[in-house]
């Protein structure tokens, strides 16, 4: 099979999507500005190998998306996390692809199912299943459906049939130190993959840092690298209130350039775009607006996943990704279509290996790792020891767990008695909690119709980016 690009300058920059024709052997490729195309292959991301070569479908942290034609069809490779997905839905004789939910709808003229109340759930259940469920599906007005796919590739045969093909994660470290240097050398390769001169748009590494564990630890490795510029927020909630969070005192400790910003100036942004957001509506990710200018061309190196991989306890949590575990919302996971009209790679270096957290996270007890233990519910002797070994002192991070957007004193105490609650019954938060508390509860339904106003909205953009029909296809 082969591909027939069609660019369309008015789409987000790096969204895609695919239209294969059951016995036609052209897949009609639409893209943004940013997507790199080549003959056989096309990619918006970065991985850890030499970017002309495009074997992005190999990649066990893949970051972004793509697709190679084979002579058996086409491979379409997925994020390497839970993220970032692809999405498919199949009309007919037809079958669409795109790395954007609201794209995919919108060409093959679908919509979400208006009296279904409990998008927002599903969403919630499909990233906390990881992937441990291959299937996934979210309902569709009409009867139809959406196949969400993740952490897998597809394979689709010219009569338009998918066959997932599972990613090739390769073989767990032996160590902590064996797991340092993989850390760093993946990580490295990631960051050439991304500069590469062969591209027609090149990323260059941003860092985020803070006073917590994650970020801290992806930044001292990054800076090894050469990434020089940093991004942080000034505070953010923990037990105590909307509290210092600044990373400022970290990143002059590791040489880096820093700006500073403050979370909640995103409500006050004239164009903010909050439909942007529409699968974690109330989410922390909305916050990353107030950076759209320096994230543009980033390769934005996260904490994401450390809070699993990297923690101790939470035993029977850890796994690939660190959603497979009653949580209240999805970080990072609502970042797709802010990160694909801006224009950056999203990458969370905590997921290397992550396939392999339950021998990961075992380390943190060793003895090997005891000096980096500082005791108390909030300890990831892992992070601890990539940040001191680099230089940063043990004051200046990991002292208490903070995160996320100032919460309201009354919603901060209702949460508060909530946790109280489910803290004494463990086995309910896992199971009735799952089953019926979300289900039924205002919250979760209000979510789900905000999910459904939020994906209208963006499927009406990308229609408008469309143009009229046979423009398109």
């Amino acid at each position: 099979m082969r591909f027939e690009f069609q660019l369309l300058p008015a789409l987000p920059r790096l969204a895609w999507a695919a239209r294969v024709r059951a016995g036609q052997p052209a897949v009609t490729i639409l893209h943004g500005p940013w997507v790199e195309t080549r003959k056989n292959w096309f990619v918006e991301g970065a991985w850890d190998a030499p970017f002309e070569a495009g074997d992005f479908d190999r990649s066990a942290v893949l970051a972004g998306s793509g697709g190679r034609a084979t002579p058996a069809g086409v491979l379409f490779a997925t994020p390497a996390n839970l993220y970032e997905r692809l999405q498919s839905v199949r009309a007919g004789a037809e079958l669409f692809v795109s790395n954007s939910l609201a794209f995919l709808l919108a060409l093959s003229g679908d919509r979400l199912d208006p009296d279904h109340p409990h998008y927002y759930l599903d969403l919630l259940d499909s990233y906390r299943a990881g992937i441990s469920r291959k299937e996934k599906y979210l309902r569709l007005a009409g009867g139809r459906a959406v196949a969400l796919h993740d952490c897998g590739n597809l394979a689709v045969g010219p009569d338009a049939s998918v066959v997932r093909v599972e990613k090739r994660w390769g073989a767990p470290p032996a160590s902590y130190d064996d797991y340092a240097a993989l850390l760093e050398r993946t990580l490295g390769l990631v960051v050439v993959n991304a500069g590469d001169g062969l591209r027609r748009w090149r990323y260059r590494p941003v860092a985020m840092v803070s006073q917590g564990y994650d970020t801290t630890a992806v930044a001292a490795v990054a800076r090894r690298l050469g990434c020089s510029e940093a991004v942080t927020f000034r505070k953010s909630d923990s037990r105590s209130g909307y509290v210092d969070d600044s990373g400022e005192a970290v990143a002059r400790c590791l040489g880096y350039a820093l700006t500073s910003y403050e979370r909640n100036d995103y409500a006050t942004m004239p164009g903010f775009r909050a439909d942007e957001f529409y699968l974690e509506p109330w989410g922390v990710d909305r916050n990353m607006a107030v950076m759209e200018a320096q994230v543009t061309g980033a390769l934005l190196l996260s904490g994401r996943s450390g809070e699993m991989v990297w923690s101790r306890g939470l035993a029977g949590h850890w796994g690939l990704p660190d959603l497979q575990h009653p949580i209240d919302g999805t970080p990072g996971c609502a970042l797709g279509e802010f990160r694909l009209r801006v224009g950056f790679v999203h990458f969370a270096p905590a997921m290397i290996a992550a396939i392999h957290a339950p021998i990961i996270h075992a380390w943190n007890d060793a003895p090997v790792l005891r000096p980096w233990s500082i005791g108390g519910s909030y300890d990831k002797p892992i992070a601890r020891r990539i940040a001191e070994d680099a230089g940063v002192p043990r004051h200046l991070f990991g002292q208490v767990k903070k995160g996320g957007p100032e919460r309201p004193p009354e919603q901060r105490r209702l949460l508060a008695r909530r946790l109280a609650h489910w803290m004494q019954h463990p086995w309910r938060r896992a199971r009735i909690r799952r089953v019926f508390g979300n289900r039924f509860h205002p919250r979760w339904k209000q979510g789900s119709f905000e999910v459904q106003a939020g994906i209208a909205a963006m499927i009406e953009r990308y229609r408008q980016a469309l143009g009229p029909p046979s423009t398109c296809l």
